[in-house]
């Protein structure tokens, strides 16, 4: 590394999200891994038993925030 060292706890970025967003990552980390694609906001309404915009909007804070990111169809 020519010599160079670098802290990495201080040159990380904390990633922080709220336990209901934790909740969404989870439920899409294990479906991808499941069925082998993303949920559809169909499937996280059902599953969360929440309203479509709540889910939407849920949705939109976590693209905001990095966590996600929409593949183009």
């Amino acid at each position: 590394m020519n010599g160079v060292t670098v802290d990495l706890q201080q040159n990380c970025i904390k990633l922080t999200y709220t336990e209901r967003q934790g909740q969404f990552l989870a439920y899409i980390h294990q479906y991808s891994i499941v069925n082998g694609r993303a949920p559809a906001e169909a499937d996280m309404q059902r599953f969360f038993q929440i309203t479509p915009p709540s889910v939407h909007s849920m949705v939109l804070k976590l693209e905001r925030r990095g966590f996600i990111r929409r593949v183009p169809r």
